[in-house]
């Protein structure tokens, strides 16, 4: 099995398309050698300041935590006002790593948009959920349309291509 990646929704059900006959999942959806999965755009956020320094803050900045640069920056699942992950952004996430540590999946698809936004949100999902070597490829497409999803599916390159 091959498993896509897509950035959100809409575009895993245009590479769905164009793939065709494709079964709906709970959270993806599984056909012809292929599972398409999605984000919803951004499952991942930067880390807060009290993330690096392991301090609790009253919501106020002091001269003591800035400026904070890390040496790395690190990411957390998206929280809400609450600074608490969402519960679908949890549900997703937990798929996608179930999803790209399967035994059967044998490579992994970058289905994100073709720009930078696309490009680290995809590959930020799969930073934190694969556990186990396989190739990343990149689907990078002009655009949206069935033949064009086709075509691009047969001479992907590997992600790195796009470092």
């Amino acid at each position: 099995m091959i498993l896509i990646i897509a950035e959100k929704p809409s575009l895993a059900r245009n590479i769905a398309a164009g793939i065709g006959q494709m079964q709906r999942r709970d959270g993806y959806l599984e056909g012809n050698g292929y599972l398409i999965t999605w984000a919803f755009g951004h499952l991942f956020s930067l880390c807060d300041i009290e993330d690096y320094t392991g301090e609790t803050t009253t919501g106020r900045w002091s001269m003591e935590n800035i400026p904070c640069f890390p040496e790395t920056f690190r990411f957390k699942l998206k929280s809400g006002e609450d600074k608490k992950p969402d519960a679908g952004i949890i549900r997703q996430f937990e798929l996608i790593k179930r999803l790209c540590n399967r035994d059967d999946v044998e490579a992994i698809v970058n289905a994100g948009d073709a720009d930078r936004e696309g490009e680290i949100i995809v590959r930020l999902v799969i930073k934190y959920a694969l556990k186990k070597e396989v190739p990343i490829k990149r689907l990078w497409m002009p655009d949206q349309t069935p033949k064009t999803i086709r075509e691009e599916l047969e001479i992907m390159r590997d992600d790195a291509f796009y470092d």
